[in-house]
């Protein structure tokens, strides 16, 4: 069994709960105020696009075809700058996350000025670096920006804990499962700060994002 104390600070659980909370909040809120679309689950906005297009909604199309191409955009500028700005006062991960932090602080300020459109590619954009740098959980590979994968390594542990009869695999689904249950932990938390803050619980996201970039100094 991989110890926790083993693992670098951005494998860690404490630092995976915060990131796939913060996931769920987001989609919640962009599902909430921007016309049912996600920011992180470019699945969902794939088969909008898809089914306006074979509608013949071109303008609809591209309203969900917009995230998709910046969450890609995303992933490529995260890449540009771990080799930019290599680790050294501040860590890949670090670099990522102040950049989250402070894109959807400035979101959550200008939020009444903005379109729909520009909010939600924003926030695409800002998650799939999110996504790009925190690709393994305690050694083992996992999502901080969807649940699929993360509910997929939930069956898989526990039927090799079955065959195998080793505890690892029974601990690894318990982390899987812990993962799914705050993404929808973040879901929740934004449907209710929502109801009180309205569009300004966005907010909410950027102090999440910061509690992960004060955690990772303690590497």
């Amino acid at each position: 069994m991989i110890l926790k104390n083993k693992n670098p600070m951005q494998e860690r659980l404490r630092i995976g709960l915060l990131l796939v909370m913060n996931s769920g909040f987001i989609d919640s809120y962009t599902f909430e105020y921007h016309h049912e679309r996600f920011a992180s689950l470019q699945t969902g906005n794939i088969i909008q696009a898809g089914f306006h297009l074979a509608q013949g909604h071109w303008k609809t199309t591209l309203f969900f075809v917009t995230p998709i191409i910046f969450f890609v955009l995303g992933a490529a500028f995260n890449t540009i700058l771990n080799h930019i700005f290599p680790s050294n006062k501040l860590s890949i991960q670090q670099h990522s996350i102040l950049i989250e932090f402070i894109g959807i602080a400035i979101i959550g300020v200008f939020n009444p000025y903005l379109s729909s459109t520009a909010i939600i590619s924003a926030l695409s954009f800002l998650l799939a670096m999110q996504l790009d740098s925190f690709p393994k959980l305690r050694g083992l590979p996992f999502t901080s920006v969807m649940s699929t994968g993360n509910l997929r390594n939930v069956g898989t542990n526990f039927v090799k804990y079955f065959i195998k009869h080793d505890h690892i695999f029974l601990h690894n689904a318990w982390v899987f499962s812990i993962l799914v249950v705050f993404f929808m932990v973040g879901a929740f938390s934004s449907a209710i700060l929502s109801s009180i803050f309205g569009t300004a619980s966005l907010l909410g996201s950027s102090l999440i994002m910061f509690a992960v970039f004060l955690l990772l100094f303690r590497n």
